[in-house]
């Protein structure tokens, strides 16, 4: 039975820096990014996972090499952030037209996906690889949409509201078995970094 369930964060990457859609779009991790994901190796080195799960893109594994966990890795397209489709690479500001394909879960990319689709791709891998496979403690690497969505159907929490929940990057959660369910027990710690909010690191 699953009783540990960790969900991570890919650290600061390009896309993170630069703020463009980045999607199944490969872009590497920025110096910050590099420095987060050293930082929780000294976080995680004292847990013990039976299974680790992780995006294949590029900034999720090399978020994972670089914390240097140690235990078996399945590297899962299932896993991937939002695919946006004909807006990958295209900025994004918060402020204009491409906002509802960020923000609206209903609302399918051009030639992509909606929020609806990944948090369907994602609960599918979820309950068929994840869990009743034998594994009591798992870590999860992945992207801040997979990651927010799977929390959402953990808590049951409506789609509508899936924006009130915030992972930064290389942010760390924590769900634990407890009375026959799952409940949230850390969210979006970045305590291993000395930090209280959402803001990155200072560059240097």
């Amino acid at each position: 039975m699953l009783k540990r369930l960790m969900l991570l964060r890919h650290a600061e990457a390009m896309s993170n820096e630069d703020r463009f859609f980045a999607g199944f779009k490969d872009v590497p991790l920025t110096p910050l990014g590099i420095r987060q994901a050293e930082a929780l190796g000294k976080r995680l080195d004292h847990e013990r996972f039976d299974q680790v799960f992780c995006s294949d893109l590029g900034r999720a594994r090399e978020t994972l090499r670089l914390a240097k966990v140690d235990a078996p890795i399945d590297y899962t397209p299932a896993l991937r952030e939002k695919n946006y489709g004909e807006l990958e690479g295209v900025s994004w500001d918060g402020k204009g037209e491409y906002d509802k394909y960020h923000l609206d879960p209903f609302v399918r990319s051009p030639g992509g996906e909606s929020s609806l689709d990944v948090q369907k791709r994602v609960v599918n891998y979820f309950h068929t690889h994840v869990v009743n496979q034998g594994f009591e403690s798992v870590l999860i690497v992945s992207h801040h949409g997979p990651i927010v969505l799977l929390a959402c159907h953990l808590l049951g929490m409506p789609l509508d509201r899936w924006r009130t929940l915030r992972m930064g990057n290389a942010g760390l959660s924590i769900f634990s078995q407890d009375e026959h369910m799952m409940r949230l027990t850390l969210w979006n710690s970045l305590s291993n970094f000395g930090m209280i909010t959402n803001r990155p690191l200072k560059k240097r």
